[in-house]
Formats: structure tokens, sequence, C-alpha cells
């Protein structure tokens, strides 16, 4: 082995799907490294896509910004002596925080003058050559580790199952017809389809025997969804309140799923459903769904069109794709995932 370690430490203190993206290099270095202690440092609020994950350890929550706080954590990962870090984000924070978890072997990218504290620097010019997965994933090559998976990893727990058995019936929601989950969420209004389209969808003819469930998370959220159910014409319901990892159980018993650019539609692609999803602002070559079961839906030239703003004030990127070749998508690829294509 290139680096023997009893210890590893993966850094990556981003969003819900950038970790997500992260869960194919985790099942690689465990296939690697089956005894070894592997630990992950994540912002608390992204730390629960990697509960139930059976390639981690140990999860090393990232709670405060406040110099004091990042010290006393600082001191924390010293203690615990790894013997390897990757550093999968090279900011100037997790660049000290590899250095600090005194791994005798710090990988990390060669972006500016935090590169010098690495003493196995990777060109992330070479690396930036595809999807965030394969960027992760090119860590492993410099390692002389094999890539036997690039499934995305998201564990649905007993508990949480009994839960989305029970919120199911709950809702109404039948068991001999199709049910499609709804996730008009999105983290800029730039990057969300209307909400005027989201009601046609679910009012659309075609969809006349079938079901849709909303997923929502904040306030407002919960206003859009509440809204989809009541102009559904009785098709839609709104998901209940509860955290994401129970509405990603629940999300689990759906035919498939119709998703804004965000964290819980790329949950559902961890999960192996037919995903239909929007894009404008974000380039889906590198940000897109990871999974061979999604569509994305872009406007026609959005190279020319899109400005790529997410503070745009006339998102056309979004607005211009009609709910008609949303329905169209989805029945497409529902159909396909049946008859066992791609």
């Amino acid at each position: 082995m290139k680096f023997p370690a009893n210890s590893i430490l993966i850094i990556r203190m981003s969003g819900i799907g950038d970790v997500l993206w992260t869960t194919p290099l985790l099942a690689n270095l465990r296939l690697a490294y089956p005894e070894a202690h592997i630990a992950y440092v994540v912002r608390s609020n992204s730390a629960l896509v990697l509960e139930n994950n059976p390639d981690v350890n140990e999860l090393l929550l990232f709670e405060d910004e406040r110099i004091r706080w990042q010290l006393g954590f600082l001191r924390r990962l010293r203690r615990e002596r790894f013997d390897l870090s990757i550093d999968l984000i090279c900011s100037p924070a997790t660049a000290i925080q590899s250095v600090a978890s005194g791994a005798r072997t710090r990988i990390g990218f060669d972006f500016r003058v935090r590169e010098k504290l690495y003493n196995h620097r990777l060109s992330a010019h070479d690396a930036n050559a595809g999807h965030e997965v394969e960027f992760n994933l090119f860590v492993l090559g410099y390692m002389d580790i094999p890539v036997r998976t690039r499934d995305l990893v998201w564990r649905v727990s007993d508990d949480e199952r009994t839960r989305a058995e029970s919120s199911w019936h709950a809702l109404g929601l039948p068991a001999d017809v199709p049910v499609t989950g709804l996730i008009p969420t999105g983290g800029y209004p730039s990057k969300k389809w209307p909400l005027a389209h989201w009601i046609a969808l679910t009012r659309h003819r075609d969809c006349a025997d079938r079901r849709f469930v909303v997923f929502w998370g904040s306030d407002t959220e919960r206003r859009d969804a509440q809204a989809i159910e009541s102009e559904s014409g009785g098709r839609a319901v709104a998901a209940p309140a509860g955290s994401l990892r129970d509405a990603a159980a629940l999300m689990q018993r759906c035919s498939s799923v119709v998703g804004n650019d965000s964290g819980p539609t790329h949950i559902a692609t961890a999960l192996q459903l037919p995903v239909v999803t929007f894009y404008g602002p974000s380039d889906p070559r590198s940000q897109g769904p990871w999974s061979e079961r999604a569509r994305v839906l872009q406007i026609e030239n959005v190279e020319e069109r899109c400005c790529r703003r997410l503070d745009c004030p006339d998102p056309v990127c979004m607005t211009e794709i009609p709910p008609e070749r949303a329905v169209r998508a989805l029945l497409d690829l529902e159909q396909r995932h049946v008859n066992g294509r791609n």
C-alpha cells in the first residue's frame, strides 16, 4: 500500500450535495483500509448525510466560526493524531486543520499559497475535468487505490423506514398508483422552477392517475407546498414536518422525483430513484445529478442565455422550462426504469 494508515481524516466543510458527492470516495477508502478509523470533518448542518454511513467511524462537527472555538477544535484534531489526512476543499481553514491533525501524510490540492501546507499536492486543474464526484475520486489514483464503486451512499435506518411508512399511510398515499415526490426547494430563487409550473405539473392531463407528495424545509417552502396541494385538484399532499433524513425515508417510497437543483434532489439520486431536475445557473456537468436514472432539463442555448447569476432578477433559464416538457421527461424516465433501461 502506498500510504499505510490506521487512522484517516477526511475534510469537506461544505453543503449537503458536496458532502454526498464524497461518499463514493469514502466507500473506496473503506475497501482499501477495512480496519482503519476514518473520521470526517463536516459542518453540523451537513453531517446528516453521513449518518448510518458504514464507511465513516467518527464525525467531527465544525459548529462555530469564532476564532476561540476554532482553536479548541484544532487542539481536538491534534489529540487524535491521524496518520493520513485528505483535504477535499483546501480552504485556508481546512488547510490548517490538515496540519493540526498531525498527519504525516497530508494530501491536498495546489490552491495558491495554502498548497504549501500539504506534503502531497495534487493538480486541481487535472482533477477538475468533470463532475465533483470525479474530482474527489481523483485522489484515489494518486494513492494507487482502484475505484471499485462510484455509487453515492445514503443509508435509511430501520427507525426512519418505520416512520416513513406511518407518514405514508397518514397522508393517504396509495400503494397501487405511481407517487412522485416534488422538491420545489432551493437555496436561491434563481435556481427554483416557478411555483405556477409545479401546480401545472400536478394538474397535467397525463398525471390524472398519479399522486404527488411535496417536500419542504423552511416556512416559506411549507407555504409553497401547501399552495401546490391546494391547487392540485386533490392530486398532491404536503409532506409532514420532520428532519431531512425522515423526508429522505419518505422519498424512498416514491416511484420517482422531480426537483430543483438542491440537496434533497441529490439525495433522491443517491436513493437510485428516477429523477427529473431543472438546471439554470449551476452547471450540471460538474454539479448535476450523479445517476444514470436522472434527466436534466435546461432551456435551449443555455450557455448564451443564462447569466449564471444566483441573484438574477429574471431567471428565464428556469421560467422557460415548460411543465409539459417536465411531464414528458418524467413519464419517459419512469418507463425506462420499469423496462430496466437507463
